[in-house]
């Protein structure tokens, strides 16, 4: 467990697709509002991204395997792509990575971040394909990955809600937390689930500021989160 730890306290940001890259302004090499290319969700004005094949280093190695039922969410159509350091993508250890690895991010200077993670759940001492609520209970898969959420640790008091849910049946777990004394923004919601031999771990995190105005968004957008 404390290996999988380390190895994720330093995943940033996931490269735009190279589809995506004609769309960014070429004066100022920003990156697009998702909204200019996404399709709409059907969710308030929120637009979904999927996964496609090729779009990240784990796809392109088939360890991930996005051909029938492929990772998507919903999200503000004004939020955009960020990057991420080749070191972080998984690139130079695909198709068999040992720790885990960033597929992608987005984010909103003025209303948070989003980070999808996946590791081996060989890291959470599983060997095969198993349902996230067989690897373990919220409380011990908490007690794993509170340092990928917070940049240092999670303590039991910066625990404010966890429950599971059943979508499609795939179980996930979520939880709420408020860590003001870690490195990264203090509170996040996050959506932890299995698929194959991955864990996900689905992340929306802000500033105070930024969760005073948009905490009812980032909590819908995990909720639409699927492995």
């Amino acid at each position: 467990m404390q290996g999988l730890a380390a190895a994720l306290l330093g995943v940033a940001a996931a490269p735009l697709l190279p589809e995506q890259a004609s769309a960014l302004p070429a004066s100022k090499g920003q990156a697009a509002d998702v909204g200019s290319y996404l399709p709409k969700a059907g969710v308030d004005d929120f637009v979904t991204f999927t996964a496609t094949k090729d779009m990240t280093p784990a796809i392109r190695a088939g360890t991930i395997d996005v051909s029938k039922d492929p990772y998507h969410f919903s999200l503000p159509p004004t939020w955009k792509q960020g990057k991420v350091a080749n070191i972080q993508s998984g690139n130079f250890c695909q198709p068999r990575c040992d720790e885990p690895w960033t597929e992608v991010v987005y984010e909103d200077a003025g209303e948070g971040k989003l980070t999808l993670m996946v590791a081996p759940l060989r890291r959470l001492g599983v060997n095969r394909p198993t349902p996230i609520d067989k690897v373990g209970s919220p409380e011990s898969i908490l007690s794993s990955i509170g340092p990928f959420i917070t940049g240092t640790g999670l303590d039991e008091e910066d625990v404010v809600d966890k429950k599971t849910r059943e979508v499609d049946g795939r179980t996930y777990y979520i939880f709420e937390t408020y860590a003001p004394a870690g490195t990264n923004p203090p509170h996040a919601v996050t959506a932890v689930t299995a698929k194959g031999e991955n864990a996900y771990l689905f992340i929306a995190a802000a500033t105070d500021r930024q969760w005073s105005k948009s905490e009812k968004k980032l909590k819908k957008i995990t909720e639409t989160f699927r492995a």
